[in-house]
């Protein structure tokens, strides 16, 4: 996308707030629970019969029976999520990069503190009439920012709050974005004992979803490959594999699985392997615990020498300046 001109740095006439939502994660090994009972709620992402009266026995229950195998990856990473953190990261960063036009930066939190109803509670008490809602996934999908979206639109309503309010929908083609994916990458590289990208395995590493949601028409797949593809170019690596992470149930989800690929891979004779997040532009237990601890694990296992994960973006400079693009685009009514 083309860089905004000059004319979109002016000071806003009206009150503006950006809110920048994540899926959120515990802060402690007691809110574990509640976050999976609070993920299990979305009628988004789980839809039943007769919702109003199973959808909370059903989180209750499935929370409770998923808490003891959630509860290891935190506490592995020392009992909490660390996505908070870094969110609230990229919240002040963007702040500083907007400062000309005074507007105030939210974090907001799909399944954890602060969740949606506390910031629209928040952005109606600070009077803010102009709001450009940013979820923090690169690809769409209603699992992620369909569903951020709807409860905000729900909590606003809740709460009779009709601000102007611009959606971010998906944004992975930002050109910053993109620069720094190819540029952590590249990073990592020197981290191994043959630091060409000949002796390389890339593997791009995505948050799974059911095949039965891309069935019914949900874009996520197809962006997850344009993502994949638009990294490839500018990489110009011989070896990238683009996977997928975290199924959970028995249902068929997105292929190939990321133990697949790295079993196949070493079989092969694969012996180094280097993985980066595409979907997740925050570190947390998927990309801290799963791939770079689990996987790391099963790797050494089956005879891959040496296997490193590529941190996330989190307050990366070039990650936060494709935030402040999009943020100025939006508030000029451009489309994302």
């Amino acid at each position: 996308m083309k860089q905004a001109p000059k004319q979109y740095n002016r000071p806003m006439t009206t009150r503006c707030a950006i809110v920048l939502c994540n899926l959120g994660g515990p802060d402690s090994l007691d809110a574990v629970e509640p976050f999976l009972r609070n993920l299990f709620s979305d009628p988004d992402i789980f839809q039943l019969p007769l919702a109003a009266l199973t959808q909370r026995v059903f989180a209750r229950l499935v929370a409770s029976r998923r808490r003891v195998e959630a509860s290891r990856g935190y506490a592995a990473l020392g009992g909490a999520s660390p996505i908070g953190a870094h969110t609230q990261d990229q919240a002040r960063a963007l702040e500083q990069a907007l400062a000309d036009l005074k507007a105030r930066v939210f974090v907001c939190m799909r399944y954890w503190h602060p969740l949606t109803a506390e910031v629209v509670a928040a952005l109606k008490a600070g009077g803010f009439e102009r709001v450009v809602f940013l979820p923090l996934f690169p690809q769409y999908s209603l699992t992620t920012t369909g569903s951020a979206r709807n409860e905000f639109i729900r909590q606003c309503a809740r709460l009779h709050y009709h601000p102007d309010v611009q959606f971010v929908g998906s944004w992975y083609q930002e050109e910053d974005y993109l620069k720094g994916v190819v540029s952590s990458i590249e990073a990592a590289a020197a981290r191994f004992s043959k630091p060409s990208p000949t002796d390389i395995s890339l593997l791009l590493s995505a948050h799974g979803v059911p095949q039965m949601l891309v069935d019914r028409g949900d874009p996520y797949q197809r962006e997850i490959e344009a993502t994949a593809e638009c990294v490839g170019k500018r990489l110009a690596w011989p070896h990238v594999t683009l996977c997928y992470q975290s199924r959970v149930g028995p249902r068929e989800w997105l292929r190939p699985y990321v133990d697949d690929v790295v079993r196949d891979q070493a079989r092969a004779g694969v012996k180094q392997i280097l993985v980066y997040p595409i979907a997740f532009v925050s570190d947390h237990v998927e990309t801290l615990y799963e791939l770079g601890m689990t996987y790391a694990t099963l790797a050494h296992n089956v005879g891959v020498e040496e296997y490193h994960v590529v941190p996330a973006l989190n307050d990366n400079p070039l990650l936060i300046k494709a935030l402040e693009h999009i943020v100025r685009v939006a508030l000029q009514g451009g489309r994302q």
